[in-house]
């Protein structure tokens, strides 16, 4: 059986279709849950860690994107500013409008954060140009344990 261990999150003014001008669109985000390796016989695997891609279209058509793993859970994680390689040196690209809520806590973007209910991929960040918009809050569960044949990580909302 194929599972998968992945999903994708989409900001809320993501759209099927980019505009044709800048802002292009929102914020996608695809993460892959990582286990314990398959045993034989089959047992459930444990929760490592979360690999997270996080793509901003807001400047750029055809994305920015910028890759971060969180390992421990209640810890906040940055999400680092891809280097634009098309000019020497390379440099951050302007392109990834990602940002901290406040311009103070560059460093708390994105954390697994446990519940009563479970974990979860939580995340506090701005993006945009003129004006920002905000994305708060639980996007996506991740369970804690894999079994065969379960979906491991669900998008909330």
């Amino acid at each position: 059986m194929n599972n998968t261990h992945s999903n994708t999150w989409y900001s809320g003014d993501w759209r099927p279709q980019n505009n044709e001008e800048v802002p292009y669109n929102g914020i996608k985000i695809a993460a892959t849950a990582n286990y314990t390796p398959p045993t034989s016989p089959p047992s459930t695997q444990k929760f490592v860690s979360l690999d997270v891609i996080v793509t901003d279209y807001t400047k750029a058509p055809n994305g920015v994107s910028s890759s971060v793993t969180l390992q421990k859970k209640g810890v906040w994680y940055n999400i680092p500013i891809p280097e634009n390689t098309e000019v020497s040196p390379p440099e951050p690209n302007s392109d990834f409008t990602i940002g901290s809520l406040n311009n103070a806590n560059l460093e708390e973007l994105l954390q697994l954060a446990v519940t009563t209910t479970g974990t979860y991929l939580n995340l506090q960040f701005r993006y945009g140009i003129h004006s920002y918009k905000e994305e708060l809050g639980f996007v996506m569960a991740i369970s804690d344990t894999y079994t065969e044949g379960q979906d491991p990580i669900r998008v909330s909302g």
